[in-house]
């Protein structure tokens, strides 16, 4: 056991440490490799391991707490090898690192049928086929086509869509005006526009005036001869004491 750290001073935990995207990077590809290292040449998974178990210092990853480690004899072996995979893969994923997924990674670490001299190439086709997929979903979210079809639609057409809000639908104001006006009661159209003659900054106080006398006339009216039509009470009333009358 030794000192990590210089000066005195700790090296920092992965999660602390301030890297740049490429560091990051370079540090996914790394861990993912002392994981497998740790698997199949120490017969051992670390069933802890996270940011918090990681230091990082002089550009290379350490791991500690390893004495925790279990054997691969042990029944959950795999399932303390997902959770590994887990903790790393959800870290760097939302840092803006592409991962393989966890079923991918786990693949990786046990496969015995890699050779030592294809684990770059492995990892390096995994990736950029992670990273293929990522811009697939991207465009298709955009309303693209995907990247493999080598088609990128124009950009007046992507910006037309409908379903994306860049299109706005014409509406005619004055027919819209017209057909909510015939909707309406009849006396409601009265009052709208008795309404809209006092706000009418072209009338004088004589003429607004006066247009209301009109309105208020026409108003009494529509009721003298909705009166008239209307049936009195007095007729009401006897028919149906005549109906109470038939049912005894």
């Amino acid at each position: 056991m030794e000192f990590i750290g210089k000066g005195g001073w700790a090296a920092p935990r992965l999660k602390d440490a301030a890297l740049s995207d490429d560091k990051l990077r370079g540090a996914y590809l790394e861990i993912v490799m002392i994981m497998r290292t740790l698997y199949q040449k120490c017969k051992l998974v670390h069933g802890d391991l996270s940011e918090y178990n990681i230091l990082y210092f002089e550009g290379h990853l350490h791991i500690i707490d390893v004495s925790q480690s279990i054997d691969l004899d042990h029944p959950s072996a795999l399932d303390f090898l997902k959770e590994d995979c887990l903790h790393v893969s959800d870290f760097f994923k939302k840092r803006g690192v592409g991962v393989m997924t966890v079923t991918d990674l786990i693949n990786f670490v046990i496969d015995r049928s890699i050779a030592d001299d294809d684990v770059d190439d492995y990892l390096e086709q995994t990736l950029d086929y992670v990273k293929q997929c990522e811009a697939d979903i991207v465009n298709m979210s955009m309303l693209q086509r995907p990247s493999f079809l080598g088609y990128e639609p124009p950009a007046d057409k992507l910006y037309n869509q409908p379903l994306l809000g860049f299109v706005r639908a014409e509406r005619n104001t004055r027919s819209d005006e017209k057909q909510q006006q015939e909707e309406l009661p009849h006396n409601a159209v009265n009052v709208q526009n008795k309404w809209s003659l006092q706000s009418t900054p072209k009338m004088g106080p004589e003429e607004r005036k006066a247009a209301r006398k009109e309105m208020k006339k026409k108003m009494k009216e529509e009721k003298r001869e909705a009166r008239k039509t209307k049936r009195p009470k007095a007729v009401k009333k006897k028919k149906k004491k005549m109906a109470k009358a038939k049912c005894t």
